[in-house]
């Protein structure tokens, strides 16, 4: 045997990345995988050979449970519990009897039918003047929506979410319009959440005039739905990647710029955002870990599952952010330069940030191989204490925090924060959510009364606002990185770990070459 055939054998072949698009309709899923990323594409619905499962739809619990390790998928099971309106209204709702200054930023609601009585209540007293928006409680794309002043409208055995409709809102151009923020969901026990620092500004097609029976109908001047306001003659696309501050569909970069330059405070509106989406998901964690930890209780780097939901947001005349809805599988469609642009840099970003590639797969089996050969060597399962557990948990999360660090990309990471006491604050939601989740479920047990939290942190963002959005968005990736203070260090330790692993797999590579050495002498000598 020569050298060089020896050498070749002992280089570890990383495996390749294989992800599954069969019940994907987005090209652009598809191209970033491929094209970008140079992924292996299948499209099997009955395959289990991937790495990545990207779906439109929603993901059971029974999925998860039959998942490998390295493998993952873009949805948490269990995520309809803030995807769908009427859960999302009632959770908040619930939230919002506790900490009604914390919980304000979104619209009073009702579910119908089982709310009506209170909705009667409140269409009596101090609502008797106000219009209500109505919306089939499993509709998207804005369909089936319409404003009323009068229950009569509303048939008593359809099941509808009731919200009280914002009739001043913050205007550009006199037209209505909101953001569709993305926010990357990477882990649930703890809760991981990053932000995108681009994101969409939809505006609706005809001049805004405050709600009056005789305009109820006109949706194109009360939604902003992209999906209804294309139609309408006005709407003007965006057809270069180069302006995307034209038409009625704009990045939110363009937006945040020109609102800065009308003197409008960004910093403190992106920070407002902020908050409302970290209070938002500390409501659903208890519901998600639940569902999560009973599927995949072994996995302890949290990381199996991540998703990409559509926050989205609009201004009232004062300039406050007000949640509208969460979307579990906001749209992909790139029908202008504009769309291709953002969510081909989404979807990558967030592949890479899931650290999604063939060194850390290597890892992870060879991992799951140990595990395995302990167990055989042993004869028995090894049991980890509750300390141990707790320990590993958080090298796995250090693990995670320096991989992080350095892949940011678009992202900009709002939980857990960096300072304590922002933790500190919202760990008084997650905690009061828990108390929800275990009343609803029976298993709730005696304790001592939350403490409540009053005001909010008012830290600075690592970076002005306007500057990052008047920037190209992979300039700001460059500038976001290099204000980290631990990507140095943690990325060394990542590194070394994936190295130890090679090393320890080049070492039996090596053992076993010299046992075959010995084998050929002896039968040599035999011979």
């Amino acid at each position: 045997m020569s050298d060089s055939d020896t050498e070749q054998q002992r280089k570890v072949v990383l495996p390749q990345i294989i992800m599954n698009v069969f019940d994907t309709q987005y090209q652009v899923v598809r191209y970033v995988g491929q094209e970008i990323l140079k992924w292996k594409l299948i499209a099997d619905p009955e395959s289990w050979d991937w790495d990545v499962y990207w779906t439109d739809s929603g993901v059971q619990a029974d999925l998860l449970s039959k998942m490998k390790q390295h493998q993952k998928v873009n949805h948490f099971p269990g995520m309809y519990i803030l995807a769908r309106k009427n859960n999302l209204g009632k959770q908040l709702t619930k939230m919002r009897r506790r900490f009604q200054k914390e919980f304000k930023f979104f619209p009073f609601t009702w579910m119908l039918p089982s709310d009506v009585q209170d909705l009667k209540e409140y269409m009596k007293g101090k609502g008797r003047d106000d219009i209500l928006i109505v919306k089939p409680e499993a509709s998207c794309q804005g369909r089936g929506i319409f404003l009323t002043k009068s229950l009569e409208f509303i048939s008593p055995t359809e099941r509808y979410v009731v919200q009280k409709y914002l009739s001043d809102p913050f205007l550009i151009d006199g037209l209505k319009f909101d953001f569709r923020i993305y926010v990357l969901l990477a882990g649930c026990d703890p809760l991981r959440i990053f932000i995108y620092t681009e994101g969409l500004a939809r505006f609706a097609t005809e001049k805004y005039i405050p709600p009056h029976p005789s305009n109820f109908d006109d949706l194109c001047m009360h939604l902003t739905n992209y999906a209804i306001n294309k139609n309408n003659e006005n709407f003007v696309f965006n057809e270069d990647v180069q302006r995307m501050d034209v038409g009625h569909k704009r990045s939110m970069s363009s937006v945040f710029e020109k609102l800065k330059q009308e003197g409008r405070d960004i910093d403190q509106l992106w920070m407002d955002i902020k908050q409302i989406i970290i209070k938002t998901l500390c409501s659903a964690q208890p519901f998600l870990k639940h569902q999560y930890t009973t599927s995949q209780p072994n996995n302890l780097m949290n990381n199996m599952c991540f998703e990409i939901l559509g926050f989205d947001i609009i201004l009232d005349s004062s300039f406050m952010p007000i949640l509208l809805e969460v979307n579990h599988s906001p749209s992909f469609t790139t029908d202008s330069p504009l769309d291709q642009y953002i969510k081909a840099n989404l979807i990558e970003d967030t592949l890479v940030l899931m650290n999604v590639n063939r060194e850390e797969k290597f890892r992870l089996i060879q991992e799951k191989h140990q595990e395995m050969q302990k167990r055989i060597l042993t004869g028995r399962n090894i049991r980890m204490t509750q300390e141990d557990r707790k320990t590993i948990i958080e090298q796995y999360q250090l693990i995670r925090d320096a991989y992080e660090d350095d892949h940011l990309g678009g992202f900009e990471k709002i939980y857990p924060c960096d300072e304590e006491y922002e933790t500190e604050y919202f760990t008084q939601f997650l905690s009061y959510a828990s108390d929800i989740f275990e009343e609803s479920t029976g298993t709730k047990k005696v304790q001592l009364p939350s403490r409540k939290i009053t005001g909010s942190p008012q830290k600075s963002i690592k970076l002005d606002a306007a500057k990052i959005y008047a920037q190209p968005l992979r300039v700001v990736v460059q500038s976001q990185q290099s204000q980290s203070r631990k990507t140095k260090q943690h990325t060394l330790l990542y590194k070394s770990m994936i190295q130890q692993q090679i090393q320890q797999e080049q070492r039996k590579i090596q053992v076993m070459m010299k046992q075959r050495e010995l084998l050929q002498q002896k039968q040599k000598y035999i011979k």
